[in-house]
């Protein structure tokens, strides 16, 4: 096989796959043609310099505080406050679906991540990562629709808070594609608006008041930074006046030195 060969074939994936499968497969490509040349079964990989096109990323527009309040007006009232937990926490679906009552801690005020639902088996399962496991500030909006949550509809007896009318846990698909689906039509939200949006809402008000992109990582359970720089970087705010200002009292410093003008 030639290279010429192997950019004709990556050309034609990537006119039907997404970019990141398109890389993903010609990884895998790569690595089989270097463990030949390893063996000696081939001279040389032919896999090299191969270019495919750029993937461009959607940026993400967060929802408003008044479409979250929309939404959580919207959808029936024994959902309301999944709809504020997870527009207030940053939860996974899974994870908001798997939340006890012993994970919430209202004197500390703070919330435990420590499992997910499984969807199709509904079972409690570990986090896919260990940074998903998290401890996240539990802010007193939330604390308050848990708590009235919690008058009218008490948690069942393994602490489970959410729960449909036949106490069994809610099915995503359910939850997420017939009850949130109706709330986002009824209150107008734009079309395609699913839960993981609320998860963006959480990350773009955490950015704009200025929390640090590690400490966003670390809420949203991301393994690092990166994600949320590429996802929420346009959303960060703006920094040019501090910019100013960082220089400025540099230079205006005790013991800092002075500009001054060379006379000719």
């Amino acid at each position: 096989m030639r290279p010429s060969e192997v950019q004709a074939w990556a050309t034609s994936r990537a006119a039907v796959l997404p970019p990141s499968t398109t890389r993903l497969v010609l990884a895998l490509l790569r690595a089989v043609y270097n463990a030949a040349v390893l063996d000696r079964l081939v001279a040389s990989s032919p896999v090299v310099r191969v270019s495919i096109r750029r993937q461009e990323r959607e940026r993400v527009v967060p929802l408003t505080i008044e479409q979250v309040r929309a939404l959580a007006d919207a959808i029936p009232p024994r959902n309301r406050a999944m709809v504020i937990a997870q527009a207030g926490l940053g939860l996974r679906m899974g994870e908001l679906l798997a939340l006890r009552v012993q994970d919430v801690d209202f004197l500390k005020r703070s919330v435990r991540i420590d499992w997910q639902l499984e969807e199709g088996t509904r079972r409690r399962v570990e986090p896919k990562t260990p940074r998903s496991r998290r401890t996240v500030p539990l802010p007193s909006v939330v604390a308050e629709a848990l708590a009235a949550h919690i008058q009218h509809h008490p948690p069942l007896e393994d602490g489970t808070l959410f729960y449909a009318m036949n106490a069994g846990p809610w099915r995503a698909d359910y939850y997420g594609n017939r009850l949130l689906a109706a709330a986002v039509r009824n209150c107008g939200l734009p079309a395609g608006t699913t839960s993981h949006d609320l998860r963006h809402h959480y990350a773009s008000v955490l950015l704009a008041a200025g929390e640090f992109v590690v400490a966003v990582a670390e809420r949203l359970g991301h393994e690092n930074a990166t994600l949320v720089l590429t996802t929420y970087g346009h959303l960060m705010r703006d920094s040019e006046e501090r910019t100013r200002q960082a220089v400025d009292s540099a230079w205006c410093a005790p013991g800092a030195p002075l500009a001054h003008s060379e006379s000719r």
